[in-house]
């Protein structure tokens, strides 16, 4: 009561305009193919929530492993008009683009070979490793990804535990020329503190390039929304090195 005759106001918290980044590059929106969106309800449900935060864009990928889609791409395609179909009935002006989240295993290099990969932009690949454990002979594959043509994101890089938060491991593969793409919600903590703690160093160190949703259900709208309190979200957004906006 006495701050109310005082004249002075409570400020009101300011959090991350997601606006600016315009393209989500990573997300679970197709519904029924993975552990993501599981009904073409859910997938509008999320895309609404999308647009609302500010994406103009988002570019779906649905994991691709071995044995995956091993009959082609159709059924992904087919559900992709079927949503962008249900997405202009609901009004939603944002663009849908198919690409991939692809694990690295063998598989990827006969994709490769066949021509089976959806990559997207200027031929960007997103890729992620096994949370636990180190790939053997990765650094060859990665080789020969690039040397195919691929321009390589790394999904969530704070979240593998094999590289066991050592700052020397992710420099060498940035020195690789990889572009790393971190979670939004890995500023709230939604993985764990140590994740939060590690996506904020990689944030200080200059190696964030992209962020994404990684969007599955509401539960990772639910903390997006957490992680727009930020701080350090809010220094990387308004730092103009991300590249969503131009993909």
């Amino acid at each position: 009561m006495f701050g109310f005759f005082s004249g002075k106001s409570k400020k009101v918290e300011e959090v991350v305009d997601l606006s600016v980044l315009e393209t989500d590059i990573h997300s679970h929106l197709i519904p029924g193919v993975d552990d993501g969106s599981q009904s073409m309800e859910e997938s509008i449900s999320l895309l609404k929530q999308l647009k609302e935060l500010g994406y103009k864009k988002v570019i779906t990928t649905p994991h691709i492993f071995y044995d995956s889609f091993i009959d082609g791409y159709d059924i992904l395609y087919q559900k992709l008009e079927d949503l962008r179909l249900k997405v202009k009935e609901n009004n939603i002006d944002i663009e849908i683009v198919l690409s991939g989240e692809y694990l690295l295993d063998d598989d990827i290099k006969e994709r490769v070979e066949k021509n089976q990969i959806l990559s997207f932009g200027d031929n960007y690949l997103l890729f992620e490793f096994p949370m636990r454990n180190e790939p053997m002979g990765y650094e060859e594959w990665l080789f020969d990804l690039q040397l195919s043509g691929y321009n390589l994101i790394l999904a969530h890089p704070e979240r593998y535990t094999f590289l066991n938060n050592d700052i020397k491991k992710y420099y060498k593969l940035k020195d690789r020329g990889i572009l790393f793409q971190v979670n939004i919600s890995s500023f709230s903590g939604y993985y764990g503190e140590h994740i939060q703690k590690l996506v904020e160093k990689l944030t200080n160190e200059n190696l964030v390039d992209l962020i994404g949703t990684d969007c599955h259900g509401q539960r990772h709208i639910d903390a997006l929304k957490k992680s727009l309190h930020s701080p350090v979200l809010k220094q990387l957004v308004n730092s103009g090195r991300l590249i969503n906006n131009k993909l």
